[in-house]
């Protein structure tokens, strides 16, 4: 039965939010010009591609889109006189300037980290002048209206299902990866129809026809069969699937003309490849091809400009089985990038020392390339601060596999910004936050998703990668459950794998970080330091997951972040295994609720460290084994929250400061020199604006409006 809606409280973006500067303008200088051309036409494909990351957020959010960018392609300075010239407060064109701000850059209305919903502060009279006031608003009349009428209760409600993405049967949430009528059984029972099928859900919408039809669209520039062989309508059990390709047909159409010119420009033989790889998947959307494109990337070691484009991440999909567009261009910063490396020269010794047994680790650790980058574009809804990719399983344990450690995407702590700690830590915590992070992203990515085997049965021949009477650590009996050679294990796992798996790369980050090597590695004239920054890793970890619980539902008792459910576990397993390790003191701060997090940090190498040892083990096992239900009961146990934490959820929440927004560059082209200029913006909600709005430069997206369009009814839910 479907849940009534609850009202929930207001979720603004404040104006006083700050401003994160990804700058990056000393290492692009040092580019030789033809580097330069090859990043620039990167950056085109991997921005073009990013308008369908507001179709996968939410069914407004590409006419939102279009709509912002009309408003703001007007000078800011002479709108801002025309509004307060209609009546409007200074404050009001601030939370209009908030609100846009943070649509654009997390390609839509819903949060990217948490996927929460925001809504703007101003109210929806207030917004419409605003619209109504901009120099496009005469000649786009129609269109901007029409927006207005067709999206204004989204945008505006965050009553359920509207407050969260996710299953409408499931947990009273929205997805715009399917059509409103479609149900979390439904999406799942296709999903293993397109694994019988081989078929990859990545690059895909669903949307259902009747109530025994379904539509699956492939994103791609062409719809052909004969290239695309399985572009066709498939029957079982009185069920119809049609897929179709040519689905975001005309962006695909601008992300092949750009990565074509890249072609042109790039290094060597593995670049050339690549982008013809890339070429081929986004216009016949093959996944094959994007594999193709990877196996290519993997060989491009030590590139000057690095880049990978494509449909990666599924944190977003709440079955966990579509992913999200994105694409980066960043330049490597070989200095720092030899560090990473001679990590990778001794990842074979720090990997004996993990706590599984060898039959479930990979025979073999490929070696992959690890460098530090400074990121020059990320489209996509978020940047992390790390990347372990390709994802595909097959080519991780045939191929190999890439670290990238995103160096001036870190953020940076102050005492007015680290909360919960008494002062001792807060000075520590902000000295040592650098070399902390950096250790714990170094081992996250390299040995935390760069380990372990998955135990696979060839669906073909019936052979066996592990042997037949490995016995389960945990009950002694012979292994009866693995993988099938056709399924990938994010899909055997659903949306539990992307929780889980963050949360055994952080477990092997802490775990390793018991050793010296790591610190000989990056800090070898510290070694008084070592415990400091030891301590403050675990301190980061611990008190990001209390901070997390924000993200946290407690009438649904759901997660909304992976990376917080992570790092919430690790503190769970820990508190069971000695719960006096961690201890909260509940006090008053000005008057209002607070409390301390204490660590004893005497016990981080002792209790702590076993707690997380045996807890690692299981993770990281279940997951080998490919064995579902006891990695769920298992996970699912260290998930929840007691009403102890609940107190401490209400807090944190009383508490919370606003996320910053992030500013990237731009790359422009002059068409004249044939040279590539490299742009800043002010670090203020309208140099967020100005950059989003000059990186496509046509006022009107006609591409993102025909599409929306076209799917708006199915798309919207009543």
């Amino acid at each position: 039965m479907q849940q009534a809606a609850k009202h929930l409280p207001k979720e603004f973006i404040p104006v006083t939010s700050s401003i994160r500067r990804i700058e990056c303008s000393k290492a692009w200088s040092q580019l030789a010009s033809r580097e330069q051309l090859y990043a620039y036409y990167l950056s085109r494909a991997a921005w073009e591609g990013s308008k369908i990351c507001y179709f996968q957020r939410s069914y407004e959010a590409p006419a939102l889109f279009v709509l912002l960018q009309l408003v703001f392609s007007s000078k800011l300075e002479s709108l801002k006189v025309r509004v307060l010239g209609a009546g409007l407060l200074e404050q009001q064109w601030r939370q209009m300037l908030a609100y846009s701000a943070a649509v654009f850059q997390n390609c839509g209305n819903y949060k990217s980290f948490g996927d929460t919903k925001f809504v703007p502060e101003l109210d929806a009279e207030a917004f419409k002048t605003i619209v109504r006031a901009s120099e496009n608003y005469e000649m786009h009349k129609e269109v901007m209206d029409s927006i207005l009428e067709q999206i204004e209760r989204e945008v505006f409600t965050e009553d359920e299902p509207f407050a969260r993405i996710g299953f409408r049967d499931e947990n009273n949430g929205t997805t715009s990866y399917y059509s409103s009528g479609v149900t979390s059984a439904e999406a799942k029972m296709v999903d293993e129809w397109c694994q019988s099928l081989s078929i990859s859900p990545l690059n895909t919408r669903l949307f259902k026809l009747t109530a025994t039809e379904y539509e699956l669209r492939i994103a791609s520039q062409l719809s052909d069969p004969s290239a695309t062989p399985y572009l066709k309508t498939y029957e079982k059990g009185g069920k119809k699937l049609h897929v179709r390709g040519a689905d975001f047909a005309d962006v695909m159409s601008t992300v092949v003309a750009a990565l074509r010119k890249a072609k042109e420009h790039a290094g060597n033989d593995n670049q050339r490849n690549m982008a013809q790889a890339y070429v081929e998947h986004f216009r016949y959307g093959d996944v094959d091809q994007h594999k193709e494109s990877q196996r290519h990337w993997i060989k491009d070691v030590g590139p000057v400009v690095e880049s990978n484009i494509g449909f990666i991440e599924t944190y977003l999909d709440p079955l966990g089985a579509r992913a999200e567009f994105e694409g980066f261009v960043a330049v490597v910063d070989k200095e720092t990038s030899a560090q990473f490396n001679t990590l990778v020269e001794e990842a074979e010794g720090l990997i004996e020392k993990l706590p599984w047994a060898k039959d479930f680790e990979k025979a073999k650790f490929s070696k992959p390339d690890f460098t530090n980058l400074d990121i020059v574009a990320f489209a996509c809804s978020g940047t992390p601060i790390g990347i372990n990719i390709p994802n595909y399983d097959d080519i991780r344990m045939d191929f190999g596999f890439k670290n990238v450690n995103l160096g001036n995407a870190y953020p940076v702590p102050t005492a007015a910004t680290t909360q919960f700690l008494s002062q001792s830590d807060v000075d520590l915590n902000c000295r040592y936050t650098k070399e902390s992070l950096t250790l714990i992203v170094a081992l996250h990515e390299l040995l935390g998703h760069g380990t372990g085997k998955l135990l696979t049965k060839d669906v073909e021949t019936g052979e066996l990668n592990f042997p037949q009477d490995l016995k389960n650590p945990f009950t002694g009996e012979e292994i009866k459950t693995y993988y099938l050679s056709t399924e990938t294990w994010s899909q055997k796992f659903g949306k539990l794998h992307s929780g889980y798996e963050e949360c055994r790369a952080d477990s092997v980050a802490l775990f390793l970080m018991q050793y010296d090597e790591p610190f000989h590695i990056f800090f070898p004239d510290r070694q008084s330091e070592w415990d400091d920054i030891h301590y403050a890793g675990w301190l980061g970890i611990l008190t990001s997951s209390v901070k997390g619980l924000q993200y946290y539902n407690p009438e649904v008792k759901v997660w909304g972040q992976a990376h917080v459910l992570a790092s919430w576990a690790i503190l769970q397993a820990v508190r069971e295994g000695d719960p006096s390790v961690i201890q909260i003191e509940f006090c008053e701060k000005d008057g209002r609720d607070y409390f301390f997090l204490h660590v004893d940090r005497s016990k981080l190498r002792t209790t702590a460290f076993k707690a997380l040892s045996e807890f690692l083990c299981k993770l990281h096992t279940y997951k080998a084994m490919g064995d579902f239900d006891a990695a769920k009961a298992f996970f699912d146990h260290y998930s929840q929250v007691d009403d102890e934490m609940l107190r401490v959820r209400d807090i944190v929440l009383a508490w919370k400061l606003p996320r910053g927004l992030e500013l990237q560059p731009n790359l422009f082209l002059d068409h004249a020199t044939h040279e590539v200029v490299y742009k800043d913006y002010e670090d203020s909600f309208e140099g967020v604006i100005r950059s989003h709005v000059e990186r496509f430069p046509d006022s009107f997206q006609a591409d993102v409006w025909g599409e929306w369009v076209k799917d708006a009814k199915a798309l919207r839910y009543d």
